[in-house]
């Protein structure tokens, strides 16, 4: 008796490749620094496992090099420049999609939003979401305690960062599903609970604890302090602002912004001769920030930034779980670098009209809200190939080597 093989779908071949990169992203936790890679995607240089510098990094420190007269800072930015073409050339602006660890935390949002359903699912959320907290904040310090090194113990910074997410998460569904003022007003006395933490840890003089470090307590205070905010915001203006339709001209207006962000990099860091992108970016407090507090909460202390970028961290947080890949679809500048290679990228998704019956489900399923029986090549296309995946009839499908090439080589 034949037993059938099971078929590899599209989808666990990009859950795959999205732990395989996210692993490769930290790798500073097997005691590997810095090797002098750049990523091709969004990942802090400052995170306590980095092993690369970041695109907008490298942006920022040749920028800075060139204006000091380094001959390096040209070095550097041809270096990116032509990583860049070179994996554009063969993937196009995939890596949004199959690789950027940014990109994955946005898809696991959307499997919770999609997944957890009624009271029982956003309180089981809620309480995976502080014990991870809780892991990310107390083993780094009882381990400090004990002599143990730090690299024994990084990985606790990225457990307690996850905790914090989905703990925000939660609090979004919770505002989402219940459109109560209830609700959000418990969100915030969540917010006014970690104040208190941390007001009553120091009174006490528990300095080695984590509740006594004002910016960690501070941080996940502003967090659902924020959060419980949106929530009374929203429900009393919901019938006076209208939404963002989805693919509608707000929405692509919106998308421009990633590219006046990717333009004002180099000549803000000429500017005020610093990194200022990094100073401010959302990104860094979620990849590095954060983690960087849970591990060692009493001995690290922030910039006069520190709280402007806790708000837009809580502010991309909100976004992303009100809006599929909201990141990537409104702010990524790493995005805006790749969107143009889409045009010249040897591998492609091609559609196939004849197949198609018209179910729309792919355009439904689209996270950048843009239409996938169109043309592929459209810059915002990250090729997570979702459409591939709903699609019935396989009117969709991932081709090695684009239409064009096809037709060259063909005859």
């Amino acid at each position: 008796m034949k037993v059938a093989r099971r078929k590899i779908t599209i989808s666990v071949l990009r859950i795959s490749s999205q732990t395989i990169f996210f692993l490769v992203a930290i790798l500073g936790i097997f005691g590997i620094t810095m090797t002098g890679f750049i990523y091709p995607f969004f990942f802090c240089p400052a995170s306590p496992a980095a092993c690369a510098g970041c695109p907008i990094w490298v942006i920022e420190h040749g920028t800075i090099d060139i204006v000091k007269g380094v001959d390096a800072g040209y070095y550097m930015l041809l270096y990116l420049a032509g990583m860049f073409v070179a994996i554009g050339a063969v993937v196009g602006r995939s890596f949004c999609g199959w690789a950027c660890p940014v990109g994955t935390l946005q898809d696991i949002f959307t499997y919770f939003n999609r997944k957890v359903k009624g009271d029982r699912g956003i309180y089981l959320l809620a309480s995976a979401s502080l014990g991870l907290l809780v892991i990310g904040a107390f083993v780094p310090s009882i381990m400090r305690e004990r002599g143990i090194a730090l690299e024994y113990y990084m990985w606790a910074g990225y457990v307690g960062a996850m905790g914090a997410f989905l703990g925000a998460l939660s609090g979004m569904i919770f505002i989402k599903r219940k459109r109560s003022l209830v609700t959000s007003f418990i969100l915030l006395g969540i917010g006014v609970l970690f104040w208190m933490l941390n007001l009553g840890a120091r009174s006490l003089s528990l300095g080695s604890s984590p509740l006594a470090s004002v910016e960690l307590m501070g941080l996940l205070a502003l967090m659902f302090s924020v959060i419980g905010l949106i929530g009374i915001t929203r429900e009393y203006l919901r019938e006076k602002v209208p939404g963002v339709k989805r693919g509608g001209r707000l929405d692509w207006s919106l998308r421009l912004i990633k590219v006046v962000l990717l333009i004002l990099i180099a000549p803000t860091s000429w500017f005020f001769d610093t990194l200022f992108f990094t100073d401010l970016d959302p990104i860094g407090g979620i990849t590095a920030t954060l983690p960087e507090l849970l591990l060692n909460p009493t001995g690290w202390s922030g910039n006069q930034f520190f709280w402007i970028k806790g708000i837009f961290v809580v502010g991309v947080i909100a976004l992303v779980a009100f809006v599929d890949r909201g990141w990537c679809r409104y702010l990524c500048p790493i995005g805006a670098m790749y969107g143009p290679t889409n045009k010249i990228s040897i591998t492609d998704i091609e559609f196939d009209r004849k197949e198609c019956i018209n179910c729309q489900l792919c355009i439904l399923e689209c996270p950048m809200a843009i239409n996938p029986k169109e043309d592929k090549r459209d810059p915002e296309c990250i090729r997570c190939g979702r459409c591939v995946t709903v699609c019935p009839t396989k009117a969709q499908r991932f081709v090695p080597f684009n239409r064009s090439l096809r037709r060259v080589f063909g005859r």
